[in-house]
């Protein structure tokens, strides 16, 4: 990949962020060994894109799902108990058989184009990262590559850094997409007072 750019998207401002908890490993490389999106799959152990892979095809099959509720209902019920145990049986896996799903999460603020969190020690703005993530409740798997576009040292002695990301398959955007604004609808709807409550 000779343009370390050509990976991050241009309008990334039109994206929500979110404060989110999540496990998040990574590790600085060198700009060449930044892939093409599409070889990206090339690099995940299969317990580890599993989850990633399933949470794509849900979503692919959900207006199927919707047709299929309008003309047997009871069918499609079943189908939404057989996506939960198989949802359930990969998460399994995921634990079983990968690491970093053990991992302790950390606070970072999340979005489909870039992450920023806090670290010790501090990073050189441009310096090229892989980061390695899982995002529950699903405990989908996602790895990406990022540029860091600043790191700033706070009153505590840790630095803030934020990262672009660079290369991330377009299932695993996707999802973070939708991972984002769901997570937007709960918080609302949490803020939100229950009918006939007096307000504070």
């Amino acid at each position: 990949m000779s343009d370390i750019r050509r990976g991050s998207p241009p309008d990334r401002r039109r994206y929500f962020r979110i404060d989110d908890e999540i496990v998040l490993v990574y590790r600085p490389v060198p700009p060449h060994e930044v892939p093409e999106p599409e070889q990206l799959s090339e690099r995940f152990s299969e317990p580890f894109s599993l989850t990633a892979t399933l949470a794509c095809l849900t979503h692919e099959s959900r207006s199927q799902l919707r047709r299929i509720q309008r003309d047997s209902p009871q069918v499609a019920e079943y189908l939404e108990v057989l996506e939960r145990k198989i949802d359930v049986l990969a998460q399994a896996v995921m634990m079983a058989e990968n690491p970093l799903a053990e991992q302790p999460t950390r606070q970072v603020n999340l979005s489909a184009s870039g992450i920023a969190f806090d670290i010790e020690r501090g990073l050189s703005e441009g310096e090229v990262l892989e980061l390695k993530m899982v995002v529950p409740p699903a405990l989908v798997g996602i790895l990406t590559f990022g540029k860091v576009v600043y790191c700033r040292q706070r009153k505590n002695g840790d630095y803030r850094v934020g990262v672009d990301f660079l290369s991330i398959r377009d299932q695993d955007r996707e999802f973070l997409v939708r991972h984002v604004v769901k997570r937007q609808l709960v918080r609302l709807r949490e803020k939100q007072p229950s009918p006939g409550s007096e307000p504070v």
